[in-house]
């Protein structure tokens, strides 16, 4: 049965969420903005993603988040070590994986159809070791989202393909990167 249909009832429209709320509930909203910092790492794993995450640095100014690009993986293949990457940063300058995790708390990886699945696991398990959480963000275009997914899905803990990559800033900044 419809909600409608029930006596008594009003139908459910577009506007009835701000109906939803009284008085009393309302003292409970929070009336500053929120002010909290997250020790963000924002890491491109291919360079259709780069050209995305060095858009979005530049696009706003951001509360603490690092904005960096998957260059190689740097040791631990093959050996009994973890392994690590060296990854640039928008400018060029060069760092370790492990260097810009310690402190970090968020760490997005940005994938487009060019993803390199190696680039996600050495991210994902580096993070998985030091209890990170870890998202991917998949902006690969119509159709070709399904290699992109199978490559970041053993990596990240959430995982959200966009319908295009103009929205990665708007991601980053609901992820208050």
């Amino acid at each position: 049965m419809l909600r409608s249909d029930v006596p008594g009832s009003r139908p459910t429209l577009l506007s009835s969420c701000a109906l939803a709320t009284t008085a009393a509930e309302a003292r409970f909203r929070i009336s500053r903005p929120d002010t909290s910092t997250r020790d963000a790492r924002v890491i491109a794993i291919d360079e259709h993603a780069a050209a995305l995450v060095r858009a979005a640095a530049v696009a706003r100014t951001w509360r603490g988040g690092h904005f960096l690009v998957f260059d190689r993986v740097a040791s631990g293949i093959g050996n009994d070590g973890p392994a690590d990457a060296v990854l640039r940063t928008p400018d060029g300058a060069v760092t370790l994986l492990s260097a810009e995790l310690e402190g970090a708390d968020l760490v997005v990886m940005v994938a487009t159809a060019a993803a390199r699945p190696e680039a996600a696991s050495v991210i994902g398990d580096a993070c998985a070791e030091r209890m990170i959480m870890s998202a991917g963000l998949v902006a690969a275009g119509q159709g070709l989202a399904g290699p992109v997914v199978s490559a970041l899905r053993p990596n990240a803990m959430v995982l959200v393909v966009l319908d295009s990559g103009r929205d990665v800033t708007e991601i980053l900044t609901a992820l208050r990167v």
